[in-house]
């Protein structure tokens, strides 16, 4: 899971802001710290839109370094999370727990950035939410 970063001079600094993510926005001295900036600014701001259950925004913009627009890669385990709580959208953590055969306190930590999921639990978590798990390496 990524977003487009666009990185634009700012003053004697490089500032960057995700067109795609409300509120994410940074600045450093060099294009190297503005490139860790970024990606910290983008797992912060997904990381409290999480805690505060705002669905994953849209990432609609195209990366074109042409135009200083290049991605950005969200923290795998954030994006995991992210990508659970997104899947079970309408459905309560309690039915979802039920399906699974888990209390409602274990599947709260599957949506928790901080977990570490098995494949098993992934493939079981798919089949409650009536969903296919895929697996990507980009």
């Amino acid at each position: 899971m990524n977003y487009v970063a666009r990185f634009f001079k700012d003053g004697d600094g490089i500032g960057v802001e995700f067109p795609d993510v409300p509120g994410a926005f940074t600045c450093a001295d060099s294009m190297e710290e503005a490139k860790q900036m970024a990606k910290e600014c983008l797992d912060g701001v997904l990381s409290v839109m999480l805690d505060r259950r705002d669905p994953l925004p849209e990432a609609k913009t195209k990366a074109d370094p042409k135009r200083r627009l290049f991605p950005v890669f969200v923290d795998e385990r954030l994006a995991i999370a992210y990508s659970v709580f997104e899947a079970r959208r309408g459905k309560s953590a309690a039915e979802i727990s039920r399906r699974m055969g888990i209390s409602r306190q274990a599947y709260q930590r599957l949506e928790d950035p901080k977990s570490s999921l098995s494949v098993s639990t992934l493939i079981k978590l798919a089949d409650a939410l009536g969903k296919k798990l895929e697996v990507r390496l980009v």
